[in-house]
């Protein structure tokens, strides 16, 4: 039996909710003027960083490219005890040159990807030109 929340949500029902929670009505306009605009935004990114990792998680969002890890930086963030990470990438997609791309993600604290892993991306379904993390190859 479920105190809180309804019986069968899941946990993209759940980060939408604290979307819009933290964007629209009282709580979302308390919020906004107590935290500012650069900590709403950092909010807004992990919670839709949370929503893309959710997605891959279930296989929702097909690989598209495939990328070698040149570097890695640890943002001190965590969501869920993961830790959020800036990936420098060298990208490559079907029928194009590669090249470079920095992108800021949630990754697994059990897979947490090092230089020269080469990594899985799918399309972010919210912006198509930019990617998902789906995670390391192999």
């Amino acid at each position: 039996m479920k105190l809180f929340g309804k019986k069968n949500e899941t946990k993209l029902d759940q980060l939408d909710q604290a979307e819009k929670a933290v964007n629209k009505g009282l709580t979302g306009l308390l919020t906004k003027a107590f935290v500012g605009k650069e900590q709403m935004d950092q909010i807004n990114s992990s919670i839709q960083n949370a929503k893309n990792a959710t997605l891959a998680s279930e296989g929702a969002i097909p690989e598209v490219a495939t990328a070698t890890v040149t570097a890695i930086q640890d943002t001190g963030q965590l969501v869920n005890y993961d830790p959020m990470v800036i990936l420098q990438l060298n990208v490559v997609e079907p029928g194009r040159e590669p090249y470079a791309y920095r992108m800021q993600t949630l990754v697994s604290k059990l897979q947490i990807p090092r230089v020269g892993n080469v990594i899985r991306l799918g399309a972010n379904p919210a912006d198509a030109s930019q990617f998902v993390y789906l995670g390391i190859c192999g």
